[in-house]
């Protein structure tokens, strides 16, 4: 069994949910982004949108924050904070998460990483997508900072490349975007507000044959290749939310993952996840990045 990350929407309702429907062993850790004062984090557009009735808003005061994080940790679930900002983060903000005894970082930048790990070698240090490495990147490069790497999205649409990334390195995959392997804005995406997300050039919507969503029934394809597995969605309304998470828990084909299911099915499904193959970002022998398949 691999385990899956789940995302955290400040909602009380999806922990209750989780006790009462999904195994914590099936879960590697719950993720949350730093408390607001503490840096930027990706995809801090979607706070403050109101998404089908609900309103994804992270906390205001720092007290509100920890109590969630207690909360979380009082119901048993490990918990990773998100420091997705490209610049370091000051000594003693890291201190007040590891006085709360959190020992889980999504990380954008490696020196920050060393510096955890000076901190605290016992800290799990997991390279965060955002760093969107190639697998040139990975040969080439010294990652031995980091517990695990987050493989950017064309390598959901490459399996057959994954067997030949570095082994020296563990590997976890992003399963439910809805993002294109050929997409060129991601970081901007990521690192947008809500005033210039409306500037980024979403191809998503024009390239639904590309896109990197893996269903729950397909999962097992890419198990082989990485320590586990990440889900998406904090922004999204809790029911929606939970949904995702029981389709992957139980393996279940994803009602709402229609524009998916339309191009896979079990007979096309090798060459559906290595439409990707050629390009030379998931590929060793060439520098840079190629989205021209």
């Amino acid at each position: 069994m691999k385990k899956f990350e789940i995302p955290f929407n400040f909602d009380m309702d999806l922990l209750r949910f989780l006790d009462d429907n999904i195994d914590k062993n099936w879960i590697e850790f719950i993720y949350i982004p730093p408390f607001k004062e503490d840096g930027i984090n990706a995809r801090s557009h979607v706070e403050n949108v109101e998404v089908r009735g609900q309103l994804y808003k992270v906390p205001e005061t720092r007290n509100r924050y920890t109590k969630y994080l207690e909360e979380i940790q009082k119901r048993g679930y490990n918990i990773a904070v998100l420091l997705q900002e490209p610049t370091l983060v000051l000594s003693q903000k890291l201190d007040y998460y590891f006085k709360l005894g959190i020992d889980n970082f999504i990380v954008n930048n490696d020196q920050l990483a060393l510096d955890i790990k000076n901190k605290n070698p016992n800290c799990n240090i997991i390279a965060s997508i955002t760093k969107t490495l190639s697998a040139d990147d990975i040969v080439q490069s010294d990652y031995s900072m980091y517990d695990k790497i987050v493989l950017h999205f064309p390598f959901n649409r490459a399996l057959c490349r994954l067997s030949e990334l570095p082994k020296k390195y563990n590997y976890v995959m992003l399963a439910n975007s809805y993002c294109a392997y050929n997409c060129i804005e991601a970081k901007k995406h990521w690192f947008s507000t809500r005033k210039t997300v409306e500037n980024v050039n979403c191809i998503k919507h024009f390239n639904k044959d590309k896109l990197v969503y893996i269903p729950p029934e397909y999962i097992h394809l890419f198990e082989p290749y990485v320590s586990n597995f990440k889900l998406q969605g904090r922004e999204y309304p809790t029911d929606i939310l939970a949904d995702e998470i029981y389709y992957y828990y139980k393996g279940l084909h994803n009602p709402m993952a229609g524009v998916i299911y339309n191009r896979l099915s079990p007979f096309n499904a090798e060459s559906y996840f290595n439409k990707a193959k050629d390009l030379s970002f998931v590929t060793s022998n060439v520098k840079g990045m190629k989205f021209s398949a």
